[in-house]
């Protein structure tokens, strides 16, 4: 996201507030993004305490599952 832009999803009614959330606090809005808290620099170059976006966390594949089930093709048949 680029950081001169403003997030709509921050602004709605189910959105967090700005303070009282511990740091590396996660949340993921209605739309699929996702947010960190933590301290960052801001527009003016201060240092401050904002939800910033943030990559999803990965999650591992399960172990159950054979990794052939995933492909999109299937297995190669020689």
């Amino acid at each position: 996201m680029d950081s001169t832009m403003i997030h709509v999803c921050l602004q709605t009614a189910d959105a967090p507030t700005p303070e009282g959330h511990e740091v590396g606090e996660r949340w993921v809005c209605s739309c699929g993004d996702h947010f960190v808290y933590r301290e960052g620099y801001n527009r003016a170059g201060y240092p401050s305490l904002e939800w910033w976006p943030a990559p999803t966390v990965p999650q591992p594949r399960s172990a159950a599952k054979p990794a052939r089930r995933g492909l999109l093709f299937g297995p190669r048949k020689g």
